[in-house]
């Protein structure tokens, strides 16, 4: 945050010939987070000085947050900065900003503001406002219009005081009277003058990801619901059991070829966060297990660990067929798919090649759902090159349907429909449920995670498909 004096013999404030010129100007602190002017500092200001002089009644997060609401109330009645936008002019970008009726301005470097609030009132994109971010540049001015406001936004996303978003802010204070500002929660007043607020640069911070964190809490229930028919109870004498040379041999293979599918997978992750939220679990999993069999021990490889290969090669193979031939929209390059498609086509032959062992074949055999006579190599058949729009896709335009035939779907029809989106685990979620035709049609989002979807990738696939068929419905019709 940078200062400068303004000229008490001009008619005008000091205007920046050059956005990114710093002549002129002294700086006075880092914001790392947020800064305030008006009401909200002032309320941070008294807090300050309650503080200094009785530091025993501010020991506690608890009682910070009580006296933060007695000021808040008393500002409330009081009203000191009410027309803060006479006494003050915004500009963001060097573009005049004309000011509504408010009792502060706050500019966030953060999603985080007074102990915890979204003050900007969302974290996604939309229409007119990019997803706010700490690591872009981009700082977010929004109004403050009063106590009871930033009161309520503790509890609601509010979204009409929204002013700017920019990567330089200017604030000219006018008159002869100095207006409290505060940075960081350090407040102060401040004179007539200059305060221009622009990036100065920026250090490596570790941050949680929830979204990973839901990836791997939604796979871990997954796997505990799949322990059964995933991981089947070894005999004592099976778990010491050494492989034969020949069948040492299989499982080294494809181990290699998961090898091959998990580097072309980080691969194309570097370009492609989705790929990595979705599919990081399978693939360390698989990782782990491809680590015991080194191919200078080959004698050392046990039943137990040929298993285990085999078991989470083939969920890595599922899932990153699934998330391939699913409706999100991966946008990868034509070299990095024909790769990962050629990586996948070599972890299938080799899981086919494992599954001709007998004491593997019921690690490896199709599902119940599954036509069981289809060999294991058949039942996925696609092209040599895989396709981001499934085979559904060209099935739905072939055959005609109208809005009374996907309205007068039942159950059934509709676990078909998952099936053919490659989503047929949630087939008896959505039967339990009674989901028929005319309610997939209007299924949303928070539907969605009512019915237990977690999986970012699935929730889109679903979302895209039934909105799929609703234009194909209009286009009949």
């Amino acid at each position: 945050m940078l200062l400068a004096n303004i000229d008490p013999f001009g008619a005008t404030p000091f205007i920046d010939p050059d956005l990114d010129s710093l002549e002129g100007y002294m700086e006075k602190c880092v914001m790392n987070n947020y800064f305030g002017i008006g009401l909200d500092a002032k309320i941070s200001l008294e807090f300050n000085n309650k503080r200094e002089e009785h530091p025993e009644k501010c020991r506690s997060r608890t009682k910070n947050m009580m006296w933060y609401g007695v000021l808040g109330t008393k500002e409330l009645l009081q009203r000191t900065y009410k027309n803060l936008e006479q006494k003050v002019q915004l500009e963001c970008d060097g573009q005049y900003i004309p000011l509504p009726s408010l009792q502060g301005i706050a500019v966030l470097n953060i999603p985080s503001y007074a102990g915890g609030t979204n003050f900007w009132g969302g974290t996604k994109e939309d229409d007119i406002f990019c997803a706010p971010s700490f690591d872009d540049k981009i700082l977010e001015v929004v109004a403050v219009f009063g106590s009871m406001q930033m009161a309520v936004s503790r509890v609601i996303k509010l979204q009409h005081h929204r002013i700017a978003q920019c990567r330089t802010v200017k604030i000219t204070i006018l008159g002869d009277e100095g207006v409290p500002i505060q940075v960081d929660g350090e407040a102060w007043i401040q004179p007539p003058g200059v305060i221009k607020i622009q990036h100065k640069n920026r250090a490596q911070m570790l941050t949680r990801d929830r979204a990973f964190e839901n990836t791997l809490k939604s796979w871990e229930d997954k796997l505990k619901y799949d322990k059964g028919p995933l991981r089947p109870h070894l005999y004592p004498q099976q778990s010491v059991d050494l492989a034969t040379e020949e069948e040492a041999t299989l499982v080294q293979m494809c181990a290699r070829a998961a090898e091959e599918l998990i580097t072309r997978i980080c691969e194309a992750a570097k370009t492609n966060g989705l790929l990595e939220q979705e599919l990081a679990h399978a693939v360390n999993a698989a990782s782990h297990a491809i680590n015991k069999t080194h191919p200078k021990f080959p004698e050392s490889l046990t039943r137990n660990t040929a298993i285990e290969v085999a078991s989470t090669v083939k969920a890595l193979y599922n899932e990153t067929e699934s998330l391939l031939l699913g409706r999100v929209s991966l946008q990868l390059d034509p070299p990095e798919e024909e790769q990962l498609s050629g990586a996948l086509q070599t972890a299938e032959l080799e899981l086919g090649k494992l599954g001709e062992i007998p004491w593997l074949y019921h690690i490896l055999q199709p599902n119940d759902e599954e036509d069981h006579s289809l060999g294991y190599g058949k039942r996925n058949s696609r092209s040599s090159m895989f396709r981001i729009v499934p085979k559904f896709k060209k099935e739905k335009t072939s055959k005609k349907m109208s809005p009374q035939s996907v309205e007068r779907w039942g159950t059934e029809e509709v676990g078909v429909w998952l099936e053919q989106l490659s989503l047929g685990e949630y087939r008896d979620t959505f039967t339990r449920h009674d989901i028929r035709g005319a309610e997939l049609l209007h299924l949303e989002r928070r539907d969605l995670k009512d019915l237990g979807i977690s999986k970012v990738g699935h929730m889109k696939r679903i979302l895209q498909g039934t909105k799929d068929l609703a234009k194909a419905s209009m286009i009949d019709l």
